[in-house]
């Protein structure tokens, strides 16, 4: 255990060191950096501790376990048999060493891609011509595309105008009828409605424009599923040393997530086919005045926030967080208004790097106890915005659990929570507080009632996100020899699918794209499932949580048990397995209290 601590810890800190000028915005990228990024210095560790027998002498001596004896049996373990049977997952593959580096390649590509994909905003023009964001503005597809529709509700203005255009860039991007020239060029104009590429006649980049800039109107070359294609491919090529798990959903499901897929399937379709869907839709559409529009999914006018500008948002952040230092310098003070001690704020702080992200941001825990964990938010020249510090605060909540389940667990091996989905639903947890965080949270009879309805809206989306994202991994192993052109046809047609069966009943609009947009199902190899059980996870947590008072100490308590089974995990923390069940029971609650 303590070898394999310092083996992961060191090779992680190589990790973090060889991708830090793709993954932080310090500067620019040189393509040797790509190839370093790309690298995997652990890909070779599994095939050479066969090679040298270590690998056998831990099958012979630790159990190898099924899902099914985990799930059945795993309630009386001890928290040794715990940790003995994780090591021995650890070995129960062989997958060759090249293999594992191709999906290192295939990753760091599909990341690079994405981490590039930025619209300039104040280039974006209606058919008329006119700007209708200001200078400056560059948003990454899909996350601050889609946090800029949800600022939007709170436009004194109406805002809708600029949603709608923002749903149309979405629509491009999905359909691949986006310009290739536009994507992250603020030296062009672009009526996204028309679809018409120009000169821009305006420069809010600074500097001049490259001598060999291009305009025009020629789509991006079905790029977004190329690199969707290459993932697959990648990952695909473990299969054949995979026996008990032959593909990555199976992998994905019965090994990382430790939740058969039907069973989760099941629970997204109990949130979307509910009829709390339609009466929240209903709801929602008498609160804006009018009937709904597709974009309306990311409807965020249940939070309290709804009394602030953007504008007004963002200037109280970048007063406070002008720089990612002054972040890290507030981390105690703002882990002490979540309720964590004073003492235990400062020592979870201390364990805290904040970096500027390239991308929208992301939480790297440290794999060894000498180590830092990494929080990394997008931060501009003049600060942090407030998108910038809902995501930091939500990469807060990874940061805060990859310390607490590393450094005090009892073993190495059973080191963080039992999936990813987990590690969401607590970052959660600290996510929905952030205006609280803030000095900003409303005081509002009804703010239980409107919490449980923003949980139960946003984790049916997610679901519906989820769904395809499933879907279209089905379909590529259906269709392994698929071209890119096939494939984004299809997931547009998935997308549509998903969207008539559930959305459609109740928004109005049919044939609808946007459940297709998000950016993880092209560099996450299948992670958007985690998302929706994050949020199903977070409400049972959150429950939890709100009868215990304090998030600090509780938040301690239940990730204590580590990396165990998940109905485990979540019977441990609030006394109930994984399920939709709690959320869509006080979903009805808070409508009637509406």
């Amino acid at each position: 255990e303590r070898l394999m601590e310092k083996l992961g810890g060191h090779m992680h800190e190589i990790n973090l060191a060889f991708r830090e000028r793709s993954d932080l915005d310090v500067g620019r990228i040189y393509p040797f950096d790509e190839i370093f990024a790309s690298w995997s210095p652990s890909a070779h560790v599994t095939d050479d501790f066969f090679r040298n027998k270590l690998a056998f002498v831990v099958l012979l001596n630790f159990p190898v376990t099924t899902l099914e004896q985990r799930l059945e049996e795993g309630q009386d373990w001890t928290r040794r048999q715990w940790a003995e049977a994780r090591l021995a997952q650890r070995f129960g593959r062989r997958v060759p060493a090249e293999v594992n580096q191709a999906i290192a390649e295939a990753n760091a590509l599909a990341g690079q891609y994405i981490a590039g994909y930025n619209i300039w905003m104040h280039h974006v023009l209606n058919d008329d011509g006119e700007r209708l964001f200001p200078p400056k503005m560059r948003l990454l597809s899909h996350w601050n595309l889609r946090d800029e529709i949800k600022s939007q509700y709170n436009n004194p203005d109406g805002g809708i105008e600029q949603q709608r255009m923002i749903e149309q860039v979405l629509n491009r991007i999905v359909t691949q009828t986006i310009p290739e020239t536009v994507i992250d060029n603020p030296w062009v104009d672009w009526k996204p409605y028309a679809n018409e590429v120009t000169v821009a006649a305006e420069n809010d980049a600074g500097g001049s424009p490259p001598a060999d800039l291009e305009v025009s109107n020629a789509p991006e070359p079905d790029t977004r599923y190329a690199v969707l294609l290459e993932t697959f491919l990648a990952a695909r090529r473990v299969d054949p040393y995979s026996p008990s798990a032959p593909t990555h959903i199976a992998r994905r499901f019965d090994e990382n997530r430790e939740l058969p897929e039907e069973r989760v399937e099941a629970m997204f379709d109990d949130m979307l086919s509910s009829p709390l869907l339609a009466e929240t839709a209903a709801l929602i559409s008498k609160r804006l005045g009018r009937p709904l529009e597709a974009f309306d999914i990311w409807y965020n006018g249940f939070r309290p926030g709804g009394r602030y500008t953007p504008a007004e948002l963002d200037e109280i952040v970048r007063a406070r967080f002008p720089s990612p230092a002054a972040y890290e310098e507030n981390i105690p003070t703002l882990l002490e208004g979540l309720g964590f001690p004073a003492d235990r704020a400062e020592y979870l702080a201390s364990y805290i790097v904040v970096d500027p992200a390239r991308g929208s941001g992301h939480a790297w825990g440290a794999e060894m106890r000498t180590k830092k964990a990494h929080l990394r938010t997008r931060i501009g020249d003049d600060g942090m915005d407030y998108k910038g510090f809902n995501i930091a605060v939500h990469e807060m909540g990874h940061n805060v659990e990859q310390v607490l389940t590393l450094n005090d667990m009892d073993h190495w091996f059973l080191r963080g929570v039992p999936n990813t989905a987990f590690t969401e639903a607590l970052a959660f947890v600290f996510q929905a507080r952030d205006l609280e965080l803030l000095g900003l949270a409303a005081e509002d009879d009804k703010a239980e009632a409107l919490r449980t309805l923003d949980d139960y809206w946003g984790a049916s989306e997610i679901a519906a996100v989820a769904l395809v994202d499933m879907k279209v991994w089905h379909w590529m192993y259906d269709h392994p020899e698929a071209t890119p052109a096939r494939l984004k046809d299809a997931t547009i047609e998935i997308a549509k699918t998903v969207w008539n069966k559930y959305y459609a009943p109740v928004m109005g609009q049919r044939d609808v794209v946007l459940l297709g947009v998000y950016s993880h199902m092209i560099h996450s190899f299948l992670y958007l499932p985690d998302y929706p059980i994050g949020h199903l996870i977070a409400f049972q947590v959150e429950e939890q949580i709100r009868k215990a008072g304090k998030v600090g100490p509780e938040f301690e308590r239940i990730v204590a048990s580590g990396n165990i089974a998940p109905d485990l995990w979540m019977i441990n923390a609030a006394g109930t397995p994984v399920g939709a069940d709690a959320l869509l029971e006080a979903t009805q609650r808070a409508l009637a209290n509406m």
